[in-house]
């Protein structure tokens, strides 16, 4: 029956799930990312915190109720939280598989290795981005309309651009493969279930908070400046996933399957015009890329039936062999990029500070050490990614004047090399310099490194 039976199907996948979460689960590390707003989020919703109203947040609302809920059932501690990505990344695997074997592919248990070992999933799966929540929603859409439940499908889909907004290419995709297939009516519950869901979750938002809302979802993605170069996050991505890259472009061709090439099409051309892209913005391929793969695998093993080569296993072979390098990257070059050790000492230093002051400064500290030492964030500013302030979403010198009227302990990440004559910078994005210099004081400094990041301390000053 091709690569196995499926009962050894089913074995296949449990071992690769449970190989790739052992993996995960005990290298678990605090990291120096976005991942720490969220957390801190959560837990101003918990206490009655509204986003948009009490707070600037430039996605849509539900990853941050979802880790809400996800924070009330499962526990207070942020590590907790770690454990998402391992889960859903499994579970999108798992659901991978389940399409395949809906389709009757002989190599569906393929799919689950290919996902959860690929670079992009070894290495996004390391922080908290809601991204790994959005492609199971994404995925288990695709599956209910696998199973005709297309209203339901619609309720998914919905769901995944309200987790993250770069999901809409991939439903204009899949609806347009709908639309060509004459699915006319499977379209609409599709649409129709989007809508609910739409509306369920955004109305309390746009009812009472219209402006606010409507700003921080639409106006600010608009005026966000250029991040990171998009073509080197486009090479490091080809770099890595080059052989799947290829299988699937050739999967296209050989299967003129539109349902997986016209969403990995549309995804690919909204990357490409999207200026401000991150990496881990293409993991919402990987999928498509998978699922196109393991069908063009199928159709060589199909046609190299009765011959003495076997062209899909010398597929797998090349692929075993090409896997190597990505791997051993991420274990030695990448995956130890962006820990951050030991926030708990951060934390008690702040808990024993003078004073009952609040917290402000870098996202990805200083969220974290002020949800673990019980302080508060200085007037729910929370996100101070510096696109945030360049794009006029949050105004620098009015933020940092209030901060020091009102007292704050500014958590900043620096870059200080007194050979160098550099001491004390990288904070400007988010706080003022000047202001900074005229009422800023040195209270605590911590070494916190992390390869290939020139900012190798973490601060916390007195500001008042």
């Amino acid at each position: 029956m091709g690569l196995i039976t499926r009962k050894k199907d089913t074995w296949i996948v449990a071992a690769a799930v449970v190989a790739f979460a052992l993996w995960k689960l005990l290298s678990l590390h605090f990291r120096f990312g976005d991942e720490n707003v969220y957390f801190y989020m959560s837990d101003a919703i918990l206490r009655g915190a509204v986003p948009y109203k009490d707070f600037f947040l430039a996605d849509p609302p539900f990853f941050v109720y979802f880790l809400a809920g996800f924070k009330a059932l499962i526990g207070s501690h942020p590590m907790f939280f770690k454990v998402i990505p391992v889960l859903f990344d499994s579970l999108s695997a798992v659901l991978i598989y389940l399409i395949l074997h809906k389709r009757d592919n002989a190599f569906a248990a393929l799919a689950p290795v290919l996902y959860l070992f690929s670079f992009t999933v070894l290495s996004t799966s390391d922080y908290v981005t809601g991204a790994e929540v959005m492609i199971f929603l994404m995925l288990l859409a695709i599956y209910l309309d696998q199973r005709e439940k297309h209203f339901l499908s619609g309720v998914f889909w919905a769901l995944a651009c309200l987790c993250k907004l770069y999901a809409g290419p991939a439903l204009l995709g899949f609806l347009l493969y709908k639309l060509i297939a004459k699915e006319f009516k499977p379209a609409g519950k599709i649409v129709l279930g989007g809508l609910a869901a739409t509306a369920v979750v955004l109305a309390p938002f746009l009812t009472f908070f219209p402006h606010q809302t409507f700003y921080d979802l639409v106006i600010h993605q608009f005026n966000r400046p250029i991040g990171i170069d998009k073509w080197s996050i486009w090479s490091v991505f080809a770099g890595f996933e080059w052989l799947l890259i290829l299988s699937s472009v050739v999967g296209m061709f050989i299967t003129k399957n539109r349902r997986w090439a016209l969403p990995l099409i549309f995804s690919a051309a909204f990357f490409l015009l999207y200026r401000d892209l991150y990496y881990l913005y293409l993991h919402l391929m990987l999928p498509f890329m998978v699922i196109l793969t393991v069908e063009a695998v199928a159709f060589l093993d199909e046609k190299g039936k009765g011959h003495e080569v076997k062209p899909a296993w010398a597929f797998i072979a090349i692929y075993a062999v090409a896997s190597i390098y990505p791997i051993y990257s991420y274990l030695n070059v990448y995956g130890p990029q962006g820990v951050f050790d030991r926030p708990e000492e951060i934390a008690t230093a702040l808990k024993s500070a003078p004073g009952d002051l609040p917290v402000y400064g870098a996202q990805e500290v200083a969220p974290l050490v002020a949800l673990m030492s019980g302080r508060k964030i200085f007037d729910n500013v929370i996100d101070t990614n510096t696109q945030n302030f360049a794009a006029g979403s949050q105004d620098l010198g009015q933020v940092s004047k209030k901060a020091v009227e009102n007292g704050v302990y500014l958590v900043a990440r620096v870059a200080d090399y007194p050979n160098q004559n550099v001491s004390g910078v990288g904070f400007e994005g988010y706080f003022d310099a000047k202001i900074w210099k005229d009422s800023c004081q040195l209270y605590r400094s911590f070494d916190r490194t992390s390869p290939g990041d020139p900012l190798n301390k973490v601060v916390i000053y007195r500001c008042d």
